[in-house]
């Protein structure tokens, strides 16, 4: 097994789409724990300028990359070394939902408001109709609420998708995880959004062009300006003051 590479104090691990999906499925026959987080370039931002959310971060079992700029990143760093291919949270998750669904995993979802969760689950049921939908609840809770494990532990749940947002959910998750009783733990930010189709993916032709955080752009101006007009080039600032002091101790 290849070792992490590190992105601004981010341990990535370098795992195919096919690797990622074995050792889920291992961990749910077997019973045993896995967290999972998929950074793409904003969040190992945040996890860089905040110190508390960057060890969260570190806490994951798998931290696996997502989008292109954390894969061009580890080209830039590492060069062949770096991540063979481009993997994205919303290409990975459908793949996920198959495997579910050809295992028959219970799984619940925690996320989203009640009407995405609404057309998530007419969406399962002509879609993936193999998986069985342990529970569901929007994500609009205090990380302080000690109820909702409760009722995750009551629906027997294999797999927790959580998609709260950053830092929301990886704080969720992190208080509650020595009470929770699921096998694997996902936190997918917008994925519950995507699989349910209450959020547009951009077309096919965007996302070849490596042009998707565009698209996302344009969907919400207000929302998403700061993270993409100014976070990708202090990222890119970022990324070679990291290339330049590895260079230095090289």
């Amino acid at each position: 097994m290849s070792e992490p590479l590190r992105i601004l104090g981010l341990r990535f691990q370098t795992y195919g789409q096919a690797e990622v999906l074995r050792v889920i499925a291992e961990s749910v026959d077997s019973k045993t724990k896995l967290t999972v987080v998929q950074p793409h370039f904003f969040h190992t931002l945040l996890g860089h300028d905040d110190p508390e959310l960057g060890s969260l971060y570190n806490r994951y079992d798998l931290i696996l990359p997502d989008g292109y700029g954390i894969f061009a990143a580890s080209r830039f760093l590492y060069g062949r070394d770096g991540f063979a291919r481009q993997l994205n949270g919303s290409d990975l998750y459908p793949v996920l939902m198959e495997e579910a669904s050809a295992h028959r995993w219970r799984v619940f979802f925690l996320g989203e408001t009640d009407q995405a969760l609404e057309l998530l689950r007419d969406r399962i049921r002509k879609v993936f109709p193999g998986i069985i939908v342990a529970g569901t609840h929007h994500g609009f809770i205090d990380t302080e609420d000690d109820s909702i494990p409760s009722l995750v532990n009551d629906s027997r749940a294999d797999l927790l998708l959580i998609g709260m947002g950053t830092p929301k959910q990886d704080r969720w998750l992190w208080r509650h995880y020595h009470r929770l009783n699921p096998t694997v733990f996902i936190v997918v930010g917008a994925g519950i959004g995507f699989l349910s189709g209450a959020k547009a993916r951009a077309p096919m032709k965007w996302r070849k062009a490596h042009g998707e955080w565009l698209f996302r752009l344009l969907q919400e101006p207000r929302r998403l300006w700061r993270r993409y007009l100014v976070g990708i080039p202090r990222f890119l600032f970022l990324v070679l003051v990291q290339k330049l002091k590895m260079l230095e101790r090289a």
